[in-house]
């Protein structure tokens, strides 16, 4: 039986949704690159956003990917490792289950 009603953990995965607001990723192991926001929103137990990483104009590697909140904090990173030709650029997918386990 969970805990939390659906009401309360909607209202959490909308607060989580209006945090976070800057994306930024790593290219091979050095310089951090902003990213661009493409879109935001809940779907069903999960928030999405997909941030856009436009090609650098030379075959790389995203190394790392890390996320800031509206206060400029910190809010996560992940070591990823996703090779690019110089002509791709990359769309991410960044996805924040919030459920009751």
């Amino acid at each position: 039986m969970a805990f939390f009603t659906q009401t309360f953990l909607n209202a959490r995965r909308t607060e989580l949704l209006n945090s976070v607001a800057r994306f930024q990723y790593q290219l091979n192991n050095s310089a951090w690159r902003d990213g661009t926001i493409n879109s935001k929103e809940i779907n069903g137990t999960d928030v999405v956003v997909f941030v856009n990483a436009p090609s650098s104009g030379a075959a790389d590697v995203i190394t790392a990917v890390r996320v800031y909140d509206n206060n400029g904090n910190l809010a996560g990173q992940q070591t990823v490792s996703l090779s690019r030709t110089s002509l791709n650029s990359a769309l991410l997918r960044f996805t924040f289950p919030l459920i009751e386990s």
